[in-house]
């Protein structure tokens, strides 16, 4: 009895699937990233404590003394990407445990992580 050879081309589908896969592993919320951050903000007038929490649903929460803002969140490359409910977009820059963002008349703002 002769064994009938497969064509290569059926694993496509799988090879398809599993680089698609591989590629939204690197956008969305990175569980390493999840946490509170409190702001390290350097002459500033204002001593209200800003804290950003980001949680591991993708939903976050920037708070500025009793004010608070909530929007979702995700991972591109060495970005994260804050959108805002009212379609704003805020892009900051990852460094070890650190979250820098440069914010429009505000200037920019350190966050290191806490827990």
């Amino acid at each position: 009895m002769r064994k009938k050879i497969r064509s290569p081309v059926f694993l496509l589908p799988v090879l398809f699937c599993l680089l698609f896969l591989t590629a939204a592993a690197g956008c969305g919320p990175g569980t390493q990233h999840v946490g509170t951050y409190i702001a390290e903000i350097k002459d500033s007038p204002h001593r209200s404590e800003t804290t950003l929490e980001l949680k591991e649903t993708g939903t976050g929460v920037w708070k500025v003394g009793d004010d608070e803002v909530t929007f979702s969140w995700y991972v591109k490359g060495n970005e994260l990407r804050f959108h805002t409910n009212k379609g704003g977009v805020i892009v900051g820059s990852l460094d070890n445990q650190i979250i820098h963002v440069t914010l429009p008349g505000s200037g920019e703002l350190f966050f290191r992580k806490v827990q």
